[in-house]
């Protein structure tokens, strides 16, 4: 699947694509994505561009259900025109700003909270009503996009990275965010190196994701910083990450136009052995 697009904001342009992929092994594609940009300038003034992918966990039933349920369901309720949905004024509190508070991402925050729990909470229903579907369940990350500044929510171990170039030297990398796994929790207490944790079997132990067996929605991170032209920010699943290195990224992203980077990320991933589904969406800030 490909989704290329290209939007204006006030100050910067945004050239956004996505493409997801098989792989070589899976028999299913349990991956979705989707690139969100209203046409209405109210509701792209108040909420921006949305971004979204989600990753079916793997040995979970009907991860490609889940996966599109969730998707489908955060767009719909992000963007929704009743004021009757609550303000989660926690979400606020609790975004982690890498650039300074931002006051403009504040009521996205609430906003994107709430449809992650409404994407939750229709698993859940689903779950309930086909045997087949008991305990699907999914990874989500969002981007938000109001001109410069970005906020992230997610939840489970897909990844967003930040490229920035750099004159004369090797593009920089930044993961914005944390894996909510098993082999990150391990690395956070010192029981294992980073190299280790990508060959590790915990890697694959989600302890935050939509769906499962848990009844109450797990609630998202939220964070939110500022890019400048020239930067790009990458939205993956694990089926890439873990198979292409942090540095093949950089070089890729920084060098093609969004298509054309998710194209070479997927190829890459694939001479890796593709051994999961891949998924990537790269936005690019000129």
């Amino acid at each position: 699947m490909q989704q290329p697009s290209s939007a204006k904001g006030a100050g910067l342009r945004v050239i956004a694509a996505g493409r997801s992929d098989i792989g070589r092994v899976r028999e299913h594609n349990e991956d979705t994505i989707a690139l969100c940009e209203p046409e209405n300038q109210q509701w792209l003034s108040r909420w921006g561009r949305l971004y979204v992918l989600a990753d079916g966990a793997g040995g979970h039933a009907a991860g490609e259900v889940a996966s599109q349920t969730v998707v489908e369901t955060i767009c719909s309720v992000y963007y929704q025109t009743t004021a009757s949905q609550p303000v989660a004024t926690e979400a606020q509190a609790r975004i982690k700003h890498l650039n300074g508070p931002l006051e403009d991402v504040a009521l996205p925050a609430s906003r994107v909270e709430h449809a992650f729990l409404m994407a939750h909470t229709r698993l859940q229903e689903l779950s309930a009503l086909k045997p087949e579907y008991s305990g699907m369940a999914t990874t989500c990350l969002a981007a938000i996009v109001k001109d410069s500044h970005i906020l992230l929510a997610h939840v489970g171990d897909s990844r967003a990275y930040l490229i920035r170039p750099h004159a004369g030297s090797a593009p920089a990398i930044s993961c914005l965010t944390d894996d909510h796994s098993m082999a990150a929790e391990m690395i956070r207490r010192g029981i294992i190196s980073y190299e280790q944790a990508r060959q590790s079997t915990s890697r694959h132990t989600l302890l935050r994701m939509l769906g499962g067996r848990t009844k109450q929605a797990p609630a998202p991170d939220l964070m939110s910083c500022l890019v400048q032209p020239g930067d790009s920010l990458l939205l993956c699943c694990d089926g890439l990450w873990s198979m292409v290195s942090e540095a093949q990224i950089a070089q890729v992203v920084s060098r093609n136009a969004p298509q054309e980077a998710c194209d070479s990320l997927i190829r890459l991933a694939n001479e890796a052995g593709g051994k999961d589904n891949i998924s990537a969406v790269v936005l690019a800030f000129v």
